[in-house]
Formats: C-alpha cells, structure tokens, sequence
C-alpha cells in the first residue's frame, strides 16, 4: 500500500507476511532536499536513498533479524552497491563491547569483521540504543556506520525519548551546523497595511528625471521596496512546523509528565518507577485521543451550507494522512549525476536554452528570420506603428489586471504592490517605463 507522510518521501522494502521473519526498512526523506532512491540488488532488509544536503550523500537503512543467518559477503555486496560518501543505519542485533555491550557474541564479531574488512568507521559511543521492557535492561543493537571520507563532518547523539518504541532514535547530524536550510521569507500580503504602503510608496518626479535611466530605475525599486518592509510583515525564514489543530495545553502538560516520569525510571530502572511511568504514558494517550475527537467534532460542527467542498476535503485529507507531496529529485543527464539545486537550475536552463535556439528551427523558418532580421527598425519614426509608440495609462492598469499573481522577479517587486500605488505614482511609473522604451536601454540592473 503507497506510504504517505505530509512533507516526507519514503523509500521502502516490506518482507512477506506469510514469512516467519520479522522486520522490514523505510527511509523518510525530507522534501525540502533533493533526494532520490537507490536500487539495491540485495536479499537483506536494507532500503537506500541518495540525498542533498550540503553535498550528496548516500544514506541505507538495514535491519538484521536476531535469529537469522547473515552471509559475510551479502553484508561486503551491499556496502560495494553504496556511492560515496554513505551512512549506514540500522538495528544490527549484534552485542559487543566496541559499541558498549557487556559482552560480544557471535553477531557482534561479525558486525565488528564486516567494519574491519571494508574499512568503515562505527560513530556509535557507549550510550545505550534500546529498552528491554521485560528484562528493564539497556543495550546497543542500533548502529551507525558511516564511510571514512565523512568521519569528521558528523556528530553522533542518542535520543532521551523512546517516543512510545522500545528503541532510542539515533541522531547524525553535521558538526557545522552554521549551514542550517532556511526557507526564504517572504511577504504576508493577507496582513499588509495597505495605507501605509501607498502612502510611503509614492515616486516622485525627480526620482524618473535622473539623467542615468538605470539611476531612475533603481529609485522606483527601492522606494516601493522600503515601503513594503515597513507596512508589510514577512514570514519567518525558520522551516516551517505543521501545527495539530488537536494540541493543547493538557497534551502538552501531560507529554511533559510522561518525560518526567521516563527519566525517573531511567536512571532507576525500578518496579515502582516503571509502573509509573505507564501510568503517565496512558493518560497522555488517553488526554491526547480525546482531544482528537473533540477537534474533530468541533469541525464537523463548523461545517455549514456556505462551506466549501475544498476545505471539507482539505481536513479529510489531513486527518487521513493525505498530503500534497512537492519531491526534489537529483537529476541524471546520461552519465552524469546532478544533486545541487543550483547545478539542477542550470542543466534545466541549458535545455530550455537549446530548444529555443536556432538549431532547434526549420530552414523555411531560419531563412525568413535571416530576411526579417535584414531589415532596421525604426524607433525615431513618426508614424504610428505598433511598436515604436509610448505606452499610456490605461495599457499599464490592464496589464496588473490580468497579471497573476506569480512569484516577483529580482528586484522583489510582486505585483500587487503596483497595484495599491495612487495615480500619481503610477504615473511616473509609465514614464520611467517610456524612458526606457525611448532610450532603448532594455537591460537594467534589477530588471
């Protein structure tokens, strides 16, 4: 069945349920970075995915059955089938003391051969990866590998939070995290103070008459942006956190409880502490699911005749797990790899750019460019042609009116900013425009 997670892309392979063994990988991809999966000729449960970051990476999961056979050469194939650099994840089922175990038994000395023989290097330290209920003992069966090109750029932590598993999440994450991926701000039109911003932005005369039409220009641009930072606010460039319309003030008392009481039993693994700890971990769950249900209800309620169908599915949709999926995949050209989106940008751009060359026409068609092209144009003529006449008023205001409402180019300026401009304003727009037009200086800075 398809495995969907609103912002994520999965990578998985999923192991027969009429086998005895246990088990089966997934890899959750973030799509705010390019990623794209791997093909692995393996009969391990191991899933990989090759991902952008601030180079690219090749990240596989792994699980290892406990009580099944490994073969040291499928473990050697696989690592041969990963690029470089590679991380290595996964629950291994193998104790040894170079990892923290007590002791070392016989899966463990061949994990530890498989690291020696391919020259990989284990980030795991001492800290304890996962919960034996039964027993209330800590071991280490989840491992992180990682190739030794990358060794140095890493840190390796193990979560507090069981997050209701019976394994602590490993974290691996770059020593620098000065490169942390910000989304770009941009303008909140719904909460602009429309007043204001005509009021600031408002161009004069002298600011159209420089004698240098890319001095005019720049002026316009940055009147009406200046003028946009003070009446309009921006979002915040931190990655953007899907809220739970359900969460509250008890679900957020209650999972701080259910936190107290774990690092209680934790550092002492008791009888007492432990039933505890249960307690608390079963009224966060009871507090959060009838929060749900209230929530829910509360938006059953709301709906109405004057609601639309959109947001009726929209809440569907996001209750079931259904969301709109935007993938960044890495981009192959024949042989050659591309991850970087600017590299990505480019490659597109270069065969947009070959299509709408003259390589791309006929010869009926080039031989009427050639004898098109012959021919001057005219822009100190008299007559009125099409072309050389001086745009009005009335062509700019149709213009913003059947303009969507796209993305702004590089000077930032959007066009419902043009839009909230007085007369006046908009009319040393026009000329700033038939200034260029008359000059015949097409290509600006900022334009």
């Amino acid at each position: 069945m398809p495995f969907k997670i609103r912002g994520y892309n999965s990578a998985r392979k999923d192991i027969d349920s009429g086998n005895n063994i246990s088990g089966g990988v997934c890899i959750l991809t973030s799509n705010l970075y390019p990623s794209s999966p791997l093909s692995l000729h393996s009969s391990l449960q191991a899933v990989a995915v090759q991902v952008y970051t601030r180079t690219l990476v090749t990240v596989c999961n792994i699980y290892l059955p406990p009580h099944a056979v490994i073969n040291q050469q499928e473990l050697n194939n696989l690592v041969d089938q990963l690029p470089k650099p590679f991380l290595l994840l996964g629950d291994f089922n193998g104790h040894s003391t170079l990892w923290g175990s007590g002791s070392t038994n016989s899966r463990g000395r061949q994990i530890e051969k498989f690291i020696s023989d391919n020259c990989l290097c284990l980030l795991n330290n001492e800290e304890k990866t996962y919960f034996h209920e039964p027993s209330r003992t800590f071991h280490s069966l989840d491992l992180a590998i990682c190739s030794p090109d990358i060794l140095p750029l890493l840190n390796f932590t193990v979560e507090t939070d069981l997050y209701n598993s019976d394994h602590f999440p490993l974290i691996v994450s770059h020593a620098d995290s000065g490169g942390a991926t910000h989304c770009p701000p941009r303008y909140l039109f719904q909460r602009a103070d429309w007043t204001g911003f005509t009021q600031l932005a408002a161009i004069t005369r002298s600011m159209v008459s420089t004698p240098d039409i890319t001095e005019a220009v720049q002026n316009i641009i940055d009147c009406l942006i200046n003028a946009a930072n003070k009446t309009i606010p921006k979002s915040s460039p931190r990655l953007r956190k899907f809220r739970r319309p359900w969460w509250n003030e008890a679900c957020r008392d209650s999972h701080k409880e259910q936190k107290r009481r774990w690092n209680i039993f934790r550092r002492y693994p008791t009888t007492e502490n432990l039933v505890a700890f249960k307690r608390a971990r079963a009224n966060a769950r009871r507090i959060r699911r009838q929060s749900q249900r209230d929530s829910w209800i509360r938006f059953i309620s709301s709906i109405t005749s004057s609601t639309s169908s959109s947001q009726i599915w929209k809440k569907i949709k996001a209750a079931n797990g259904i969301y709109k999926e935007f993938p960044l995949p890495v981009l192959h050209t024949g042989n050659t790899q591309y991850s970087s989106p600017a590299d990505i940008v480019n490659i597109i751009g270069q065969s947009f750019a070959k299509m709408s060359s003259a390589d791309s026409y006929s010869p009926t068609f080039l031989a009427t460019k050639r004898r098109a092209e012959h021919i001057p144009l005219n822009f100190r003529t008299h007559r009125h042609l099409p072309y050389n006449s001086q745009f009005k008023m009335s062509e700019l205001k149709k213009a913003l009116n059947d303009a969507h409402d796209t993305s702004p180019g590089p000077d930032g300026i959007a066009y419902i900013l043009l839009r909230h401009l007085v007369l006046s304003t908009s009319l040393q727009s026009v000329i700033s425009i038939n200034r260029i037009w008359i000059e015949q200086k097409f290509k600006l800075n900022g334009m």
